[in-house]
Parts: structure tokens; sequence; C-alpha cells
């Protein structure tokens, strides 16, 4: 990969011009190089893949002076360390919330009219993607640790994959093996895509992520709020139906920049099937 200006760094990590001023300035992200005589600051792989790990924080609200410690950190404490912030965040009304929040979906989707439930399964559609190199890392988590978890983990698999020469996508994928909820541990695998070669070590795994047509729908930030995100799942799952069930795992496709504006996309939820035969014309 070639080397970065500034702005260019700014555009592919979601940092703001402002933002990489202070983080220069505290030492957080240090250019690889910066031009004695017109001050013209280049960015490598390295500093991308630390660049995308900062925004990831601090998108889920890590204060700077962590952010800091845990990138500097060891690379096997990141993931505790980060779950254990997360989980002091949550512990005033961690139990609290998930009742609410459980027994509202459940009113919810008890009350969800036809014509709420035909505008989900409107959004269903039939997508393709291509085949990908992916490390990955699999772990066995309950809901209230898949956020800190998946975030260092895609960290971790970022840093390995540019320490190693390769070039890690701008992307990320969650492929649930198993269901996962408040007390119930499921397998999710943690997928980054990446081009260049690369060897795996310890938890990490290389893998060819082969070419699939998927049932999709795409949501917004606010949408993937659980547990009234499962309302995709649903009707992903019933959309598999109707193409011969579902071939492998459902999965969360990080794909875009990350938005909170009112309906911007930010996520995929989509479930493999088999290729899709086109349906014959009248007459033929």
């Amino acid at each position: 990969m070639r080397e970065l200006g500034t702005g260019e760094l700014s555009r592919a990590s979601g940092l703001s011009l402002k933002a990489l001023r202070v983080y220069e300035t505290s030492g957080l992200l240090v250019p690889a190089s910066v031009d004695p005589v017109t001050g013209y600051r280049r960015y490598g792989e390295a500093e991308l893949a630390r660049a995308r790990s900062i925004q990831a924080l601090r998108r889920v609200g890590l204060p700077l002076a962590l952010v800091h410690e845990m990138l500097d950190a060891p690379p096997d404490r990141l993931r505790g360390d980060l779950t254990a912030w997360w989980s002091a965040e949550r512990a005033a009304f961690a139990e609290r919330s998930q009742v609410v929040d459980v027994v509202a979906d459940d009113a919810a989707r008890a009350h969800l009219d036809r014509a709420a439930a035909s505008a989900v399964a409107a959004r269903v559609q039939v997508a393709h993607r291509d085949e990908q190199k992916v490390a990955t890392i699999t772990r066995v988590v309950e809901q209230p640790d898949l956020l800190p978890t998946s975030i260092a983990d895609v960290i971790a698999l970022r840093r390995h994959l540019a320490e190693q020469g390769a070039r890690p996508l701008d992307m990320h994928h969650l492929l649930f093996h198993d269901p996962v909820g408040f007390g119930l541990a499921g397998r999710v695998e943690t997928a980054v895509p990446y081009s260049g070669s690369c060897d795996p070590v310890g938890e990490i795994v290389l893998r060819a992520q082969p070419a699939t047509s998927l049932v999709a729908i795409e949501v917004t930030a606010a949408e993937l709020a659980y547990p009234a995100l499962l309302r995709f799942y649903d009707a992903i799952a019933r959309a598999a139906e109707h193409h011969g069930g579902a071939i492998g795992p459902p999965r969360e496709l990080y794909e875009r920049p990350w938005s909170t504006e009112p309906g911007a996309v930010v996520a995929t939820i989509a479930t493999p099937i088999a290729t899709p035969v086109a349906t014959p014309a009248p007459g033929v």
C-alpha cells in the first residue's frame, strides 16, 4: 500500500482532521514520516490500522486516556481490559435495562401488525459477495459482552495483519454459529477481510470465505439495538426458506462507515443461501 496523506487517512479511517491533529500532539497517532521542509505528513498501513482502531474505540465511548492505554498495552490485554471497562459502564443499569428491553420487545413483537411485518419483509433482498480471504477469531460470548469483545478482536486482527505486511480491508463481519442472548452464550466468529499474505498465529485463523449469495436486510445504527434487531433475523430466516434454506450461519456485515445519521445504512444482516435459480419469464 502506498503511504497516505492526512486527508486520505481521515477519509480512510473516519477520523476528522481535527482529531488527527489532537491525536498526533498527544502521541496517540504519530505519522510514519514528516517532511522537514513542507511539514507534509505520511501514514502507512500500521498507522491506518491504528487510526481505525481508535475510531472504533471512540465510537463506543471509551475515554481518550483509556484508548491510549489500551492500544499501547500488550495485545493479549486488550480484550480483557475493554470487556472490564464495558462491564463497569453497564453495571449500574444492566439488569434493569435487559428486563425492560426484553419485555418491551416481546410486547412489540407480539403486537406487530401485518403491515409492519410486511414492511420488514419487503426490505429483504438477494445480494452477492465475492470470495474473500479473512482472518478470524472465534469466541463464546453472551450478548452483554458481544460489542466490546468483537471490537477488541477486530483491533487485534487488524494489528496482526498490518504487522505481517497484509492489508486489512475497512470492514468486518460477525458470524453467529450459535444464538447469543442474555444468559445465553454462543460461538461468534469475528472476521476481517484482507489482501496480501499473512501467517496465522495463536487464536487467529486464516481461511477463504467462499463467494456466496445472501438474503439480506440493510439496517441503520438505531436499528441495531438488541433485542429489537431480532425481527430482522426472523425476516431473513423466513426469506431463506424460500431459497431452499440457509447454507451457513447468519451474520452481520459491517462494510460501510459508521454513522448515526437518520436513514444511514451501517450494516447488513444476512444469511447465505444456495445461488437462487432465476424464475422463467411468463410464457417461457
